[in-house]
C-alpha cells in the first residue's frame, strides 16, 4: 500500500514537472516572438522586394498605415486584458466615422461632430459590456450581432445618400506630422499610464486572470469591465477621424478588415488573448507593426488583400497553437 502510494506521488510530481516545463516552454516563446516578428517581416520582404520595402517612399507610407492601426490596439490592451474578443470594432469605428462625415457635411463645427460620434462608439462597445456583464452572453456572439446590426445600418445609410466624401481640405491641419505625432504620443503616454501605474489597469488584469476572484478580492468587475470597454469607444472614434483623412471617404469599407487586424496584432505582439497577469501595453504595438508590415510587403509584392487575410488567419492559428496555455503549468486533479 505505501509503495503504491509513493509510486503516486511520483507520478503526480512527474506529471508537474513536465506541465510546468511546457509553459515555461511556452512563456519563452511568447517572450521572443514579438520582438522577431517585426525583425524577420522586416528583413523577408526587404529581400523579397529588392530593397522597395525600405525605400523612402514606402516608408512614409508604412508610417502612415500603421498609424491608425496603433491607436486603436491602445485601446485593445485594455479591452484585451480581460479576455474581451469583441468582432465589433471596425464596424464601430466605420459608423462612428459616418456620423461625424454628416454631420461635417451638413455645417456643424468638427469638435461637436466629433463628440457625437465618440459617443456612439462608447454606446454601442457599452451594449456589448451590458450583455457580458448583466445577460451574461460571451462577448465574442454580443460583439457579433452589433457588427450585424452596424452594417446595416452603414448600407442603408450608402443607399440612400450615395458616395460619402470626407470635408479633407477644411481639416488639412489634422494632417501634418507634428499634429499627428502629439495625439499618439498622448494617446501612448495616457494608455501606459492607466495599464501600468494606475488601479484600473491592475484591476483589469485581475479580472482576465479570473473574474471570481477579483470580485472576491473587492474590485467592482462590472464597472472595470464597462470601462474597458469606453476606453475602446473613444480610440475607435479617434481612428476613426484619421482613417477618414486618409481613405476620402465614409462607406462600409472603413474599418474592414480591423477584427482579424487587431487580434492578429494583439496575438503577434505576445498579448495573451485571455488577458491576465502577463497581459502587456507594449505587446499589441509591437504587433500592430508587424502586421503593418506584412500586409504592405505583400501588396509590393503585387498579391492581393485576400491573400494577406489569408497569410493573417494562418499565422493567427500557428501564434495561439504555440502559446496558448492551455494547462497553465498547472496540474489537473
Amino acid at each position: 500500500m505505501r509503495t503504491e502510494k509513493i509510486t503516486a506521488n511520483m507520478t503526480e510530481d512527474k506529471i508537474q514537472a513536465d506541465l510546468n516545463r511546457k509553459a515555461n516552454q511556452r512563456n519563452r516563446i511568447t517572450s521572443v516572438l514579438p520582438f522577431m516578428g517585426p525583425i524577420v517581416v522586416f528583413v523577408l520582404f526587404t529581400a523579397l522586394t529588392r530593397g522597395k520595402f525600405v525605400s523612402g517612399e514606402n516608408l512614409k507610407l508604412l508610417l502612415n498605415q500603421c498609424y491608425t492601426m496603433v491607436i486603436v490596439v491602445i485601446g485593445g490592451a485594455f479591452l484585451y486584458s480581460i479576455g474581451g474578443l469583441d468582432m465589433a470594432i471596425g464596424t464601430v469605428m466605420g459608423i462612428s466615422g459616418m456620423v461625424m462625415t454628416l454631420m461635417m457635411n451638413s455645417g456643424i463645427p468638427i469638435l461637436l461632430s466629433f463628440l457625437v460620434g465618440m459617443i456612439l462608439a462608447i454606446g454601442l462597445m457599452s451594449i456589448t459590456a451590458c450583455a457580458k456583464n448583466y445577460l451574461h452572453i460571451t462577448p465574442f456572439i454580443a460583439s457579433l450581432c452589433i457588427m450585424n446590426i452596424c452594417q446595416g445600418i452603414m448600407l442603408t445609410v450608402m443607399v440612400k445618400h450615395g458616395v460619402i466624401t470626407f470635408p479633407y481640405s477644411r481639416f488639412l491641419w489634422m494632417d501634418t506630422v507634428p499634429f499627428r505625432v502629439l495625439i499618439l504620443a498622448v494617446l501612448i503616454i495616457a494608455g501606459y499610464i492607466l495599464f501600468n501605474l494606475t488601479s484600473l489597469g491592475k484591476s483589469l488584469k485581475a479580472i482576465g486572470g479570473n473574474p471570481t476572484v477579483a470580485k472576491i478580492s473587492g474590485i467592482k468587475v462590472e464597472r472595470v469591465t464597462w470601462l474597458a470597454y469606453v476606453i475602446m469607444g473613444i480610440v475607435l472614434a479617434i481612428g476613426a477621424v484619421f482613417s477618414l483623412m486618409r481613405s476620402g471617404t465614409a462607406d462600409a469599407a472603413v474599418g474592414s478588415g480591423l477584427n482579424l487586424n487587431v487580434m492578429t496584432a494583439v496575438v503577434l505582439g505576445g498579448f495573451p488573448l485571455t488577458g491576465g497577469a502577463n497581459a502587456k501595453f507594449s505587446a499589441p504595438i509591437i504587433g500592430a507593426l508587424t502586421v503593418t508590415c506584412l500586409t504592405n510587403g505583400l501588396a509590393l509584392m503585387g498579391q492581393t488583400s485576400f491573400l494577406g487575410y489569408a497569410v493573417k488567419g494562418i499565422l493567427f492559428l500557428i501564434v495561439v497553437g504555440l502559446t496558448y496555455e492551455k494547462s497553465k503549468g498547472k496540474l489537473i486533479s
